[in-house]
């Protein structure tokens, strides 16, 4: 007997069933060290979970949120949620229960699963009385929650009647919120789907791609920019329960992996470890940077150490989590000028522009800067619950992202720093990222953060919070080198040595909090320093 028609496929949940009938015995996921599961599987259990969800009480268009470590279950959950036509709300595993608690809130959500990692957590959330349905993985117990795997088992193995359609919300994904409370943007069913096609391109991924993925699966781009799309082309994921470099590069070479996600502190750790095991990786055809802005010497470093394999992007979560611009091979082949700088050209359906203030085109000169504006496929369809946010942001099908660059004539872009970042001293622009990329040239000093900090005189002047390896780079020498690279208005007055930069979950530094530190201090303190 032959299966139904297959549909044309337009949601998320389709390539699951696509691929139990392709390569039904084939690795779909897997844990570093671990189980793993094949496309059958995962298509068989994922069916049972979301027939369960409804049968639990819970309606399509519902938030479900999930807090939860690397586990196949959390993708189990993540996957019966979007098959439900469910909307899935996922909390950092690195939340805490106030944090948790906003966005559970904000979202509306009516039914929370979580596992041993949180509990201790959930059982301090001031929202827990408005969940309809509580549901536990794992042995801890919290008042009212429900067994997770009595709860899957039950469910029909058949495929979900009346599931969701293309247009349908499938993931409300808060922002890391480095200015303030984090937004949720709207991510449909079509969203993601676009996002699987473009990321497979501009990530290089070769046929049934295999990669290993260390990042939290809380982050809310881990899941629709890499583990969908490997789905999507029929890949395989192995998933490490947490980040560890050696076990990552090791696994690499065990496992045949093809592409792998490197965050940017530990780049130069990445690269130690696999001169030391005296490896070429050689099954590895792409490594995506991500997560946040890295020194540009980091990047020369890594190239140096895997070739021309690097892929460097400009991407959001109000793109679905992916790429909007990407580097090529041929970028590092052929050292291309600046490239270490920039984030490449816009990838296949995306269009990026460069705006003025008055949102007039600036040219693309490569010195033009103003703020990116792009339109993609992959696009969220605004805030939620934020009008005022979504208007502001998401206009006549262009995002508004709030990042400052340029666009060089051959249409690659460089992402100079946020808006909210950039410093207005004496009329001037100053660039935090600029003056960070010449302070970290100074051996000694680990990471920086410049901000703007008041003045009476010059309205704002930057200011460097400085981390180091050893006490002996001082102020002097940080500001000597400074100003033989950099125009004195630029030169930061001040450099604060810290032991650690204030980050977020996703590794983003917290500019807001060192800018908010500065304007408790008396700015009519600052005096007028020569320039």
């Amino acid at each position: 007997m032959h299966p139904a028609p297959l549909p044309t496929p337009s949601v998320l949940g389709d390539h699951l069933r696509l691929g139990a009938l392709r390569s039904p015995d084939r690795i779909a996921l897997a844990v570093v060290d671990g189980e793993s599961e094949t496309y059958r599987e995962l298509d068989t259990v994922t069916n049972r979970a979301a027939n369960a969800l409804l049968a639990a009480g819970l309606e399509r268009g519902d938030r479900l949120a999930i807090w939860m470590a690397n586990d196949l279950e959390y993708l189990h959950v993540y996957l019966a949620g979007l098959k439900a036509g469910l909307v899935v709300v996922q909390l950092n595993v690195r939340h805490t229960a106030a944090e948790a608690d906003y966005q559970l809130q904000d979202s509306g959500a009516v039914a929370l699963v979580f596992d041993d990692s949180a509990a201790e957590r959930v059982e301090q959330l001031s929202t827990r009385d408005l969940l309809r349905v509580l549901i536990a993985v794992g042995e801890d117990r919290v008042g009212g929650a429900r067994d997770w795997s009595r709860i899957r088992d039950a469910g029909s193995a058949r495929r979900v009647d009346r599931g969701p359609v293309a247009d349908d919300l499938a993931v409300i994904a808060y922002t890391s919120g480095t200015s303030g409370f984090p937004k949720g943007a709207e991510l449909t069913h079509r969203s993601m789907r676009a996002l699987g096609a473009t990321n497979a391109l501009s990530n290089r991924y070769v046929a049934r791609s295999t990669q290993v993925f260390g990042l939290s699966l809380s982050f809310a781009a881990g899941i629709p920019a890499h583990v969908l799309p490997h789905l999507q082309v029929g890949g395989t994921t192995h998933l490490m329960p947490a980040w560890d470099t050696e076990r990552l590069v090791d696994a690499i070479d065990e496992l045949r992996a093809t592409f792998t996600v490197l965050p940017s502190p530990p780049i130069p750790e990445f690269c130690e470890v696999v001169n030391a095991r005296r490896t070429t990786l050689p099954s590895l055809v792409s490594v995506l940077h991500s997560t946040s802005k890295a020194p540009e010497q980091h990047l020369r470093i890594l190239v140096e150490t895997i070739g021309p394999r690097l892929v460097e992007g400009w991407g959001m979560t109000e793109n679905s989590g992916g790429l909007v611009a990407a580097t090529t091979r041929a970028d590092y082949e052929s050292a291309r000028p600046g490239i270490y700088a920039s984030t490449g050209v816009p990838v296949p359906d995306a269009v990026v522009r460069v705006l003025d203030d008055d949102d007039q085109d600036l040219p693309h000169d490569g010195t033009s800067i103003g703020q990116l504006v792009f339109h993609s496929g992959s696009l969220a369809r605004g805030y939620w619950n934020r009008p005022d946010a979504s208007a502001q942001s998401f206009r006549d099908g262009w995002y508004h992202s709030g990042d400052l660059g340029s666009i060089d004539p051959d249409g690659y872009v460089t992402v100079q720093d946020r808006r909210t970042d950039l410093i207005l001293s004496g009329g001037m622009n100053v660039y935090p990222s600029e003056i960070e990329r010449v302070l970290l040239e100074v051996e000694g000093v680990v990471s920086c953060a410049v901000v703007a900090a008041p003045h009476e005189r010059w309205g704002q002047v930057p200011v460097a919070f400085v981390v180091r390896s050893d006490g002996r780079v001082g102020e002097a020498e940080l500001l000597g080198h400074a100003r033989g690279q950099l125009a004195g208005y630029k030169v930061p007055t001040t450099i604060r040595f810290v032991d650690s930069l204030p980050v977020n979950a996703s590794n983003k530094v917290l500019r807001r909090e060192l800018r908010d530190l500065l304007e408790r201090e008396d700015p009519r303190s600052n005096l007028p320093k020569k320039r």
